[in-house]
Order: structure tokens, then sequence, then C-alpha cells
């Protein structure tokens, strides 16, 4: 697996994984693909560690 391919799997794991912990309920049963997609174009785009963007990407969900 190339570099940015696991980068992307790492996100995608570490976005599920907190989405369990924080809400209950893994990252697609509040988002789709496509938004996960774009969040991870966000995450590239930031200087933050990664479960700290996703942390606050998920304060922003109701539910």
């Amino acid at each position: 697996m190339t570099d940015p391919d696991q980068q992307r799997d790492d996100f995608l794991t570490e976005l599920h994984e907190l989405f369990l912990l924080k809400k209950g309920f893994g990252a697609y049963a509040y988002i789709s693909t496509s938004e996960a997609m774009n969040l991870f174009e966000q995450y590239l785009d930031s200087d933050k560690p990664l479960d700290l963007f996703i942390n606050q990407y998920i304060k922003t969900i109701k539910g």
C-alpha cells in the first residue's frame, strides 16, 4: 500500500473509532462516505494532529 493510501486508511480507521467512542456508533451512522473523504482532504490541509482534528469535528455533529 502506498503512503497516501495508508494515510487515508489510518484516517478512516481513527474517524470510525473516535465516532464509536464519542457517539456510540461508527462514523458512517452520522456522515456519508463522500463527507468522510472531504473531511480527509480538510485534514490534509490542516496542521492539526489527527485525533484533535477528528475530535473537533465530532463535537460539531448533533446526536
